[in-house]
């Protein structure tokens, strides 16, 4: 009976993995240009946050299916013997799938997602941030650095057998759960602080995007902060290019280095490298020692050359992207102070609908998520308390009857979870190394970051919400989910079972309410770093810079609008032009535009390495490149959530 009803489950849960599949990809494509990432980067990012995000669903699954076995075994007796008759009285989940098949997906999740997190992530991460210049360069360098890694972690897992040994007997499946359980204990130290900010803060971000005023004021510091950070980044750029305009003059034709100086020059912004292509290196090499220079130094700048250009060129879509923003934030607050009505009915509804319901929405929504917090935090305080049972998730768990019940519960916590977490992860930033940044700028090493991380907490997190609803063979003996029978027992080590374990879930609320408090933040104002205080006086002057950088570009946007206006004006009013003049404007422009030329640009890194071109000046002062010309967007309330 139960092989007859296996293709309704296999359909829906083929369905949830290629859905979960689908909204990863679109994740991705916001952070990053999947057409600019390396295949290798691509696939294993994508592979780490399916697995992470695809939790939500199949854990769910997994707890149902033991309410609905466990209820076959008490109307059937024997599991072999089940027929349609005694079956009846069980309401069977639509999703459900036998144990052994839930152990297998388990097994390729938490095998794979410890190959990634401890392996193949962080030795592309080394990859991506090398500046070598061809492939086995990059691999021994990241070979190198990562064997420090691994071999401060193989003498701290040493120890930690050691410990085991002394203490009990070990055998081949104890070894094993000694590997898995010290894995998951350093994944639960990192969704500790992770959980423990994002159940204060996505409320609180919700509720204060329902304000407009405060939304515009924290926009305001985002600008001023952002064009601080793109002047830093231009003038980063400007001192790492004329860096490489005097290694170009020190580096003969004829010297075996000049091949990786022209791959460096490549590199940089196209008009930079053009000028820098130009020079004449055989006068100015005259007279110099070549020896000065070595190849290390070149791998070096090579870096900082990618790390710049890169940095300078997200800093400033960036920009662009927070002044419309502002812009259109402050033209929704001066049109409700004023109470706008237009003359259309649709642009008045939509107008009320904007500024009065979404509002009203978000201050709903992130209420409703702020009791889910405050009942997530007390059901982490009280799980390990057998009786009386405390917790509310697992309470809510046990009291539903149906199947279907408990998928939606499940679904519902272990959703709200996982978004706190990742919401900490999207929104960390650790400087220039790490950024997930939005408009696709988000660079290689940032996303293999994120997925690392991601690895760390798909079994962690999976099997904290277990334990909060009690379906752990700690609280129960009788209740056994394919996810327990893969991850073993955390009684191999002791003091883990019976010490951290307990009593890790309490730091939780420590660093909620420090988040509650902005402790953190304060913190970091008082050591001199950006953060937005609302009762800070240097917030404040940051505020007001921006409110003077947007009235700028304000005017400055409506003086291109008005002269583009008059082109086009005049343009109209002329003579057309001719089929072949079209074609050469759209050739010109083409050329022109920013957009076509890579980063990494094929066409003028050969063009650097050809002996055609002629040697006549060097630019002694870097331009900094135009602004890029992008479509201007409405900014919505729900693009974070």
């Amino acid at each position: 009976f139960i092989q007859s009803n296996l293709r309704m489950g296999a359909e829906i849960f083929a369905v949830e993995l290629v859905v979960v599949f689908i909204l990863v990809c679109i994740l991705l494509h916001r952070h990053g240009n999947i057409r600019t990432l390396q295949p290798a980067v691509t696939a294993s990012v994508l592979i780490a946050w399916w697995f992470s995000f695809v939790i939500v669903f199949v854990v769910p699954v997994d707890v149902s299916d033991v309410f609905y076995e466990r209820c076959l075994s008490q109307h059937c007796g024997d599991m072999q013997n089940i027929t349609k008759n005694c079956s009846s009285a069980c309401n069977r989940p639509m999703s459900y799938l036998p144990k052994q098949y839930l152990e297998i997906f388990w097994n390729v999740v938490f095998w794979s997602s410890q190959l990634l997190t401890w392996i193949i992530l962080p030795l592309l991460s080394s990859y991506v941030a090398a500046g070598e210049f061809t492939i086995g360069g990059k691999i021994k360098k990241a070979l190198i650095e990562n064997a420090v890694i691994y071999g401060t972690l193989g003498i701290l897992f040493g120890i930690l057998l050691i410990y085991v040994v002394a203490s009990k007997h070990l055998d081949g499946e104890a070894i094993k759960v000694l590997c898995i359980t010290s894995s998951n204990t350093w994944g639960l130290l990192v969704l500790i602080f992770l959980m423990g900010y994002g159940l204060v803060q996505v409320p609180r971000s919700l509720w204060e995007r329902s304000s407009y005023s405060e939304l515009l004021t924290q926009k305001r510091f985002d600008v001023s902060k952002i064009k601080i950070e793109l002047e830093e980044a231009q003038e980063k750029l400007s001192e790492i290019l004329e860096e490489v305009r005097h290694i170009n003059t020190l580096v003969s034709r004829s010297n075996e280095l000049r091949k990786f100086v022209n791959i460096i020059i490549s590199k940089c912004p196209t008009l930079q490298s053009e000028d820098l292509a130009n020079i004449n290196y055989d006068d100015y090499a005259q007279g110099r020692e070549d020896i000065t220079i070595s190849r290390s130094n070149l791998v070096s700048i090579h870096a900082k050359v990618i790390s710049a250009h890169n940095n300078k060129h997200r800093c400033q879509v960036i920009w662009d992207r927070t002044v419309t923003e502002g812009l259109d934030l402050e033209d929704w607050v001066r049109m409700k102070n004023k109470d706008h009505i237009s003359d259309s009915t649709l642009e008045s509804l939509s107008f009320y609908f904007q500024v009065y319901v979404v509002p009203l929405l978000l201050k709903v929504i992130a209420c409703m998520f702020a009791l889910i917090s405050l009942v997530v935090v007390w059901s982490e305080m009280v799980f390990s308390v057998k009786s009386p049972t405390l917790s509310v998730c697992a309470l809510l768990v046990h009291v539903v009857k149906s199947p279907g019940a408990v998928v939606l519960v499940c679904i519902g916590f272990i959703s709200y979870m996982c978004l706190c977490a990742y919401y900490t992860i999207f929104k960390l930033r650790l400087f220039n190394y790490y950024y997930m940044a939005p408009a696709q700028q988000t660079d290689d090493y940032s996303l293999l970051f994120s997925a690392t991380v991601l690895s760390r907490l798909t079994t962690p997190l999976s099997l904290n919400f277990i334990s909060l609803i009690h379906m752990d063979p700690r609280f129960n003996s009788e209740v056994q989910t394919a996810f327990n029978s893969i991850m073993g027992s955390f009684e191999v080590i002791p003091f883990i079972a019976k010490g951290f374990n307990v009593y890790y879930p309490i730091l939780i609320a420590l660093i909620g309410l420090a988040t509650l408090l902005k402790l953190g933040t304060r913190c970091m104002a008082f050591l001199g770093f950006q953060t937005f205080v609302s009762d800070d006086e240097i917030s404040m002057d940051y505020v007001e810079e921006g409110k003077q950088l947007l009235t700028r570009e304000r005017r400055a946007r409506e003086r291109g609008e008005a002269k583009s206006e008059q082109r086009n004006h005049s343009r109209n009013s002329s003579k057309p032009a001719s089929a072949a003049g079209r074609y050469e404007n759209k050739k010109l422009l083409s050329k022109n535009s920013p957009g076509e030329n890579s980063l990494f640009d094929n066409d003028r890194a050969r063009l650097l390495e050809s002996e055609d071109y002629d040697p006549n000046s060097l630019l002694d002062t870097v331009p900094s490149t135009s602004s890029l010309n992008r479509k201007k967007t409405t900014s919505s309330l729900f693009d974070d959530v």
